[in-house]
């Protein structure tokens, strides 16, 4: 057969008929081995030709004896064609046999059907090929990168066609007669014409897609970090898993090949009329062959392709059979040729996996290129990194998506986390050195009364109903209002939390109050000693609607050398809600002094021994630092 590709798997009871030694019959089962060995598939081409610089023209009946010869008037003239074309096999070592056709060929010495092996070992017949030229030591005639096949014996075929096989050693020996490559020739001698059965061989490639999916998930070791200044490390981890695989496309295909060496006495071919070809898997599965039908074959060979599609992958193995039949006919050269059937065999197929997606490039819209996973690596497979986010002012959210994409159809999967990072938003307070200093004194006289508006006693005292901590505020003067805060914010001192509170609480208020109020210019003289407004110092529209996220606040506040404040150790650990020192988060900086202004709780309702949360100094501590971290525009905004 010319070129005739056989790249099946066999299963294991075909490979240990290709290893025996006895003369068991084409297609006869035996035992299993426990442990197949499958050799190297044969590519390329293999086929005979003649040799006219050694045995002289006119040997070739049938074909083109510079390349690939069909029918020879002598056995001796047949030889391995050793290229150069470029299909010819591969670079490797191989060894050749001579078969006599019918069920399925085994190459091997010792094979049924080897007529080869009666004469030398295959080791006499290994040759390797190199770039398309053949090297061959043994005792074979070896010419013009040809090996010529004799001795054989003669084949029990009454047309006179035998089977040359070349089968790889790349794996060892015995080889695979599946993986082999065949070619089919005629030896006619003399002008004796009779009628000969049809010989047919085949290949067959089987096999089946597995397609994987595949799914991604991202992971981050925190989504929200609340801190002031420095920078933030988040670490992502990246999963990929795939599932097991769909199988598809199951499908066995191929060529079969229908020789005829039936000839007149010039040695051209008569036709032979054929009822048809078909090739059958064992579970009943009838395969589709193209141009199949009933017809007149006229040439040595003729191919046609096959295809057999399965639903599903079969559980077990499977057995191929192609058949050609024939009916009773006379032939032009005056013969008649017996209706007949003749076969080719395959057993024990089994079909080999075309995975499909099986593997993935796995990318990340900040890392890159996070790497390649392939099924059989560790499934789930996860990836790592780190990214470093400075923190600044308020609130910024940053995404990070994983994506991948599959090998062969390009599918894609995606997963994203989204980490927040929140600095503290200046509020635009002012501290209690502030107040306490000649600006704030300034405003405090200057300020605390604007036509038209709330005085300065009037809101404090009027936190908590007028019995808040400030309610001895009421009526006081502007400049009664500089010494009485001067008053509580001096006293204020670390080892009364009480105190401590009540300062930092009317700095808070002062500067809501100033923020919002005291505009007025009335009162105040001109030229270069001209007392400024609180527009100098505080925002306008208020403070007291800012937003603070009582979930996070310092734990305490502490000075630099610089002058400004930080939250200590950069991130603030207390929730306040949580701990029970406020009610809810957010709230503004208005509903805070509100809040800390109730009576009878959190505050007891005494401007001469105030006490908040009966004297709970953990709880008098947290809204100490609610107020503190305000003054110092280390407040966090609420979401």
């Amino acid at each position: 057969m010319k070129k005739l590709h056989v790249a099946v798997t066999l299963g294991l009871a075909a490979l240990v008929a290709s290893a025996c030694s006895d003369n068991t019959a084409p297609g006869t089962r035996t035992a299993a081995p426990s442990q197949p060995r499958l050799t190297t598939v044969v590519t390329g081409a293999a086929f005979t030709t003649v040799n006219e610089n050694v045995d002289g023209t006119g040997h070739c009946k049938n074909g083109n004896p510079g390349i690939n010869c069909n029918i020879y008037d002598g056995k001796q003239y047949v030889w391995l064609n050793g290229g150069p074309s470029t299909a010819y096999v591969g670079d490797g070592t191989y060894f050749f046999a001579v078969l006599s056709p019918g069920g399925q060929p085994n190459p091997n010495d010792g094979g049924a059907g080897n007529l080869s092996d009666d004469f030398d070992a295959y080791t006499n017949r290994t040759f390797s090929v190199t770039g398309g030229v053949v090297s061959y030591g043994g005792s074979h005639d070896f010419s013009d990168n040809e090996i010529r096949l004799l001795p054989y014996a003669d084949t029990p075929n009454p047309g006179g066609v035998y089977i040359m096989a070349i089968c790889s050693l790349a794996d060892g020996y015995p080889a695979t007669p599946s993986h082999c490559k065949y070619d089919a020739f005629k030896v006619q001698e003399g002008n004796v014409v009779q009628a000969s059965a049809l010989t047919i061989l085949k290949d067959a490639t089987l096999g089946f897609d597995k397609k994987f999916a595949w799914t991604i998930a991202k992971d981050v070791d925190k989504t929200t970090v609340t801190q002031v200044g420095g920078s933030v490390t988040f670490t992502y981890t990246i999963t990929v898993t795939h599932d097991g695989g769909t199988i598809s496309n199951v499908n066995v295909s191929g060529t079969v090949a229908v020789f005829n060496p039936n000839v007149d006495q010039n040695g051209n071919t008569v036709a032979v009329q054929v009822n048809g070809i078909t090739d059958l898997l064992s579970d009943g599965t009838n395969c589709t062959i193209t141009g199949g039908g009933s017809q007149s074959l006229t040439q040595f060979e003729t191919d046609f392709t096959y295809s057999c599609n399965l639903s599903a992958l079969p559980e077990g193995e499977l057995d191929n059979t192609a058949t050609v039949s024939w009916p009773t006919q006379t032939l032009a050269n005056g013969t008649t040729l017996n209706a007949g059937t003749a076969n080719f065999l395959f057993l024990g197929i089994t079909f080999t996996e075309n995975d499909v997606d099986e593997s993935i490039t796995v990318t990340d819209s900040f890392a890159g290129a996070l790497g390649t996973v392939t099924v059989g690596d560790a499934n789930p497979k996860t990836f790592t990194y780190q990214r470093t986010i400075a923190v600044g002012s308020g609130c910024s959210s940053y995404d990070n998506t994983a994506t991948f994409t599959t090998n062969d159809t390009g599918a894609t999967g995606s997963a994203s986390q989204t980490v927040t990072v929140c600095g503290p938003t200046p509020s635009g307070a002012l501290t209690m050195g502030f107040w306490k200093g000649p600006n704030g004194n300034a405003l405090i006289q200057y300020y605390c009364a604007p036509a038209g508006k709330t005085s300065l006693a009037t809101y404090l005292s009027g936190l908590g109903g007028g019995s808040g901590p400030f309610a001895d505020a009421a009526g006081k003067s502007c400049l009664d209002l500089v010494a009485y805060v001067d008053a509580i914010l001096n006293n204020a001192n670390a080892a009364d939390m009480n105190v401590m509170l009540r300062a930092q609480m009317l700095a808070t208020a002062l500067d809501v109050y100033f923020s919002s109020y005291g505009y007025s210019t009335a009162g105040i003289g001109n030229g270069k000693n001209q007392i400024k407004p609180p527009s100098n110092f505080l925002p306008n529209g208020g403070i007291g609607t800012f937003s603070v996220d009582l979930t996070a606040v310092c734990p305490a506040v502490a000075s630099t050398p610089s002058g400004s404040a930080l939250c200590e150790g950069g991130t603030p650990s207390t929730d306040a809600v949580a701990a029970g020192a406020v009610p809810l988060s957010p709230m503004t900086i208005q509903q805070i002094l509100d809040f800390a202004a109730t009576t009878p709780s959190p505050f007891n309702g005494s401007t001469t021994t105030p006490i908040w949360y009966g004297g709970n100094q953990t709880k008098e501590e947290i809204l100490k630092n609610i107020f503190d971290q305000i003054n110092n525009n280390l407040a966090f905004s609420g979401p």
